[in-house]
């Protein structure tokens, strides 16, 4: 009775170290290792003889591990590139409840991570769980035995303790950000310039150390709380840009957007360059093309958008948000 109340007590400090380091992750603050953190938690309220800290890289589209003990590093590499694509995946993502090995029928233990890390490990018992911030997967976190099983106090504090793991293992530490399944997204941090991507089309080089999209998209430079919508023109592209702010993050979505008033793309770089304040001879230094070549595109460009001269070129370019983004690569 007194190993398991003292079992029991040092599982629950546990899950008090969990919740405290989270809390201070929401306050800017947290442990110099998260990974190690959360590594340092499992061991305490699973005592397994292996686990492993997973954050999911949406734009590689596979898990990267944060911490690990006691899997050989084969059963690691299995884990980072298979586990999403295992059949059971699905179950642990959107039902977020704890898997344990013992609750899977032995005539169904087949699949990547049963014949990749559980079987050649020898395990004879463990547990996985996804760990969300609202509807983003951020990562997982795995826990094996290799004598005796995981009980039900265990799946219940790592059910308990989910929230908390997810803003230690997340780069956006926790924050609940709902994107269009159609958009590239990031996110990004005015204060420090950190970029984390949220898809895999997520393009933070536009905010990139000399974009014009930096002081741009700065929460400082629109009226609080509202958005921001650009027209970006960028490596050969057209991006429609919409940012929101979320905390201390600003959330950057972006989609191919259609030319307006049937510009090509070079007539639109000209045009945005000319609403910066751009001369031609600064146009054409810019582009890289004559001075001349520069004069067409605004003869051109002026007799599309029906406006007689620069200024109402400028007005229009205004309105609509265009804005030229240089030296990214094209797509």
């Amino acid at each position: 009775m007194g190993s398991a109340r003292a079992t029991t007590r040092s599982r629950l400090q546990a899950a008090v170290a969990v919740r405290d380091a989270a809390d201070a992750v929401a306050r800017g603050e947290g442990p110099a290792d998260r990974g190690d953190a959360v590594l340092s938690a499992l061991f305490s309220v699973v005592s397994p003889c292996a686990a492993a800290v997973e954050r999911w890289d949406p734009v590689r589209g596979r898990h990267d591990t944060l911490a690990g003990a006691g899997y050989r590093d084969e059963a690691l590499d299995a884990v980072e590139a298979l586990f999403h694509e295992d059949p059971r995946f699905p179950v642990v993502r959107f039902e977020g409840r704890p898997l344990r090995v013992c609750d899977i029928d032995p005539a169904e233990r087949s699949g990547p991570m049963f014949e990749q890390a559980i079987l050649p490990g020898r395990f004879t018992d463990g547990v996985s769980l996804c760990l969300s911030a609202g509807p983003r997967y951020v990562g997982s976190v795995h826990a094996s035995t290799s004598a005796g099983g995981v009980d039900d106090e265990t799946v219940a504090l790592l059910r308990l303790l989910s929230g908390d793991l997810a803003r230690l293992v997340d780069p956006l530490d926790g924050m609940p950000v709902p994107v269009a399944d159609d958009a590239g997204a990031f996110a990004w941090s005015p204060s420090d310039g950190r970029r984390v991507a949220l898809s895999r089309s997520g393009r933070p080089s536009l905010v990139g150390a000399g974009s014009p999209l930096a002081e741009l998209l700065s929460p400082s430079a629109w009226p609080s709380g509202l958005g921001r919508h650009l027209l970006v023109v960028a490596g050969g592209e057209l991006l429609a840009v919409e940012a929101r702010p979320s905390g201390r993050w600003v959330v950057v979505e972006h989609r191919p957007a259609v030319a307006p008033a049937g510009l090509s793309l070079r007539e639109l770089e000209v045009l945005a360059l000319l609403a910066s304040g751009a001369t031609n001879r600064m146009v054409a230094r810019s582009l890289g093309v004559g001075e001349r070549t520069v004069a067409t595109h605004v003869e051109h460009l002026l007799a599309k958008l029906g406006v007689g001269n620069r200024a109402g070129a400028v007005a229009f370019a205004v309105t609509i948000g265009l804005v030229h983004v240089r030296g990214l690569p094209r797509r």
